[in-house]
């Protein structure tokens, strides 16, 4: 009989550390300053895709451990190649960001494309310009990518 309590207490004890976390995004900053997008545009929705995302792995409660997300760098390295009449410009909007639980951070970094192709014609603006689209997928995929570190 003692042995059928303790086995009872052991598995008890194992089964409450492995219950399922729950988590609230408490703060989304940048360290960015982006003169294509004000501030406001680069964190707004973040906090829902962080969510979202959280929501596939854990449960999201109203007192749940604190979850930060910070955007630490935004690139949009622009390419072009041209033959003859032909042009094509690609431009790659790279984002790296780190969520923050705790005492640890999970890092995560996404990419997404623009591209634009010509014939005989000539952008009217040297530059793409920065995709919101973009940027929200590459978002997106760095948010995958680091709750995926968990």
């Amino acid at each position: 009989m003692k042995k059928l309590l303790l086995l009872l207490s052991l598995a008890f004890l194992l089964s409450a550390d492995t219950a399922p976390k729950c988590y609230k995004v408490t703060k989304v900053t940048t360290l960015v300053e982006a003169p294509e997008m004000k501030k406001e545009r680069i964190l707004f929705g973040i906090k829902q895709m962080t969510e979202e995302i959280l929501s596939e792995k854990a449960s999201i409660c109203e007192d749940g451990t604190p979850v930060e997300v910070e955007i630490m760098s935004i690139e949009a390295p622009t390419t072009s190649t041209s033959f003859g009449p032909f042009a094509k410009e690609k431009k790659e909007t790279i984002v790296k960001l780190r969520i923050i639980i705790g005492e640890d951070d999970y890092w995560g970094q996404g990419k997404a494309n623009v591209t634009v192709q010509s014939t005989f014609l000539d952008l009217n603006d040297d530059n793409l310009p920065f995709s919101k689209t973009a940027f929200s997928g590459a978002v997106k995929k760095a948010l995958v990518e680091a709750v995926g570190e968990m």
